[in-house]
């Protein structure tokens, strides 16, 4: 019934530009649908009585094993206007909220960032390794921003490595974002189906030095996985460093919220109210060109925008 990650939420300042440089440069030119007018079952989500926004889900034409997630694009309507971007040069990577969406690269992260640095984007983390207990695990990423400063990673694995021609983007991997308690955190992941461990690391994120000037800090940070999706990454930043909380409301810009796919909403709905998970609101659905949208946004540990998501387009 579970499904992994379905989609990672971007919020975005100028839809066509950020089309363009989603489809353009990374790949995500099939839509899923376009999508402008009310939002409903948002009212405990936002804190307000009706939200209006364009929203378009992209599909990465290059989909591969390791990167299935797709992109919602959001882009608030008058009288909303999307604040900037959480992960902004002055604020750590693994404070609670939604921090990164990461893509899948086929033929490396280092070509890719090198081909995406020669298009003028803007490099966040230049390309590093990592090698991850349990199981040995061995990537290599780099991180750059998106038009809006949104931070965006680019990944490959050892263990995935595949033929072929030329290096390129392919959908989403996994979505990353800090919370207060990785242990209460998992056990509410698990609830949604994400039983995989893919690492589990703890210590100095040494190759994570130049986002935490003048040093880096002490971190935990699971990945964990459930392989009919992307992927989950979790960061809790250890003492003396304190997360902080983010205030951004939904639809800020960057990487801001995901969603877990779903085969029956009803249905997860009920189970996971049975198991004493809250939620925001009942499933809601919106008619879009190719079908039907449905969601329920979950009462999350650390108050992070998460929904199911039962894609019928």
């Amino acid at each position: 019934m579970y499904k992994g990650v379905n989609h990672v939420g971007i919020g975005v300042s100028d839809m066509g530009r950020s089309l363009k440089f989603y489809g353009d440069l990374l790949g995500f030119t099939e839509v899923m649908f376009d999508y402008t007018g009310s939002l409903p079952g948002m009212e405990k989500v936002t804190g307000k009585p009706e939200i209006k926004a364009r929203v378009v889900m992209l599909k990465n034409q290059n989909t591969g094993p390791l990167g299935l997630g797709t992109i919602k694009l959001v882009h608030l309507l008058p009288p909303d206007k999307p604040e900037p971007c959480t992960v902004a040069d002055t604020t750590l990577w693994g404070d609670i909220g939604v921090a990164e969406v990461c893509f899948n690269t086929r033929l490396g992260a280092r070509e890719v960032f090198a081909q995406l640095l020669d298009k003028g984007v803007k490099a966040a983390l230049t390309p590093a390794s990592g090698r991850f207990l349990p199981y040995d695990t061995v990537c290599n990423f780099a991180y750059m921003r998106d038009p809006d400063n949104g931070l965006i990673e680019f990944i490959d694995w050892e263990m995935g490595k595949s033929l072929g021609t030329e290096p390129r983007v392919e959908g989403v991997n996994h979505v990353g974002f800090g919370v207060s308690d990785i242990d209460r955190s998992l056990k509410f992941y698990g609830e949604l189906g994400f039983t995989e461990l893919v690492f589990d690391f703890t210590g100095v994120a040494y190759n994570m030095a130049t986002m935490y000037p003048p040093n880096p800090p002490k971190i935990r940070c699971p990945m964990v996985a459930n392989y009919y999706g992307a992927w989950i990454e979790l960061i809790q930043l250890l003492a003396p460093y304190m997360p902080t909380a983010s205030k951004k409301g939904w639809g800020h810009l960057g990487p801001m919220e995901f969603a877990v796919g779903v085969s029956n909403i009803e249905k997860a709905y009920e189970e996971l109210q049975k198991k004493g998970v809250k939620f925001l609101s009942p499933p809601q659905t919106i008619e879009v060109s190719s079908g039907q949208w449905k969601y329920a946004y979950v009462d999350e540990p650390d108050n992070l925008y998460v929904s199911l998501s039962e894609p019928r387009y």
